[in-house]
């Protein structure tokens, strides 16, 4: 049987220098932390015996995960967002901090790490786009509510959310007012009756296109994460929320939990 190809050149160095710049580690007397200016393409192809066009293409691998940036003739530099773990938790979209107040979940994790999260909101009444229509199980152009956040860490911007209501059920939970919903949407929902019982999950991925690329100020060819989320209240959709989330900041992860089987 034959063996298994070996992995290319390019791709065992990019590795490498991708576990260097996420330790910190220090590179031909470079500390590869954020914002440091690597050495030279015929340095690193020295260092590494490896070809230029070997180095090239393991570079553009990093600077496609938005890992380092080239500007121009100055150089290429470390380019390294600390990565936010955005976890999956349908069941707990709000949380109480130890003063006891309710914070969302988002908000919760961004403070964990250190940082501090903010927001901008936008609110608009809209009719359905066909793609919209077709997951609320409502007509095309019917009245839909949206409610839009743009997400900052440290002022840097992090995602974006839209969530789609159908109007009668704004209007209901009165989600249909340009504020602020201090218990947030989903507490506001359950409250009103509509309390949600299921969510499916997507999550995919696609290159960003120029808008996102400029509101996130990312590297060319770093992709971005969709996270969409439909849910349900007694088998009557609630909500669509759509999240973009630049994937050179950004991790989205699940922990499932499995009772132990009791043995016989």
């Amino acid at each position: 049987m034959a063996g298994m190809a070996a992995e290319p050149k390019y791709r065992e160095l990019a590795d490498e220098l991708k576990q260097a710049i996420r330790s910190e580690a220090t590179l031909l007397g470079v500390a590869l932390m954020d914002g440091a200016k690597l050495p030279t393409e015929p340095e690193l192809a020295d260092h590494y015996r490896a070809s230029r066009g070997t180095v090239r293409q393991a570079l553009a691998g990093l600077a496609a995960e938005g890992l380092i940036e080239t500007r121009g003739r100055a150089g290429t530099f470390v380019r390294r967002l600390p990565l936010l773990e955005y976890n999956v938790d349908s069941e707990r979209p709000y949380r109480e901090d130890q003063s006891g107040t309710v914070t969302d979940t988002w908000s919760s994790v961004v403070k964990a790490s250190g940082r501090e999260p903010s927001q901008d909101f936008k609110f608009r009444i809209e009719p359905a786009s066909r793609a919209v229509a077709e997951k609320l199980k409502v007509e095309e152009n019917d009245l839909v509510v949206v409610r839009e956040l743009l997400r900052f860490v440290n002022q840097i911007p992090w995602s974006e959310q839209a969530t789609y209501y159908p109007y009668q059920i704004a209007k209901a939970c009165g989600l249909d007012v340009p504020q602020d919903i201090p218990e947030g949407t989903v507490r506001r929902m359950a409250a009103r009756g509509y309390v949600e019982d299921r969510v499916h999950h997507e999550i995919g991925s696609r290159p960003a296109n120029m808008e996102e690329r400029r509101r996130f100020n990312l590297a060319p060819g770093v992709s971005v994460l969709l996270f969409r989320r439909l849910a349900t209240a007694k088998e009557t959709i609630t909500r669509l929320t759509v999240e973009v989330l630049p994937a050179d900041r950004n991790v989205i992860t699940h922990i499932t939990e499995h009772a132990a089987e009791a043995k016989q």
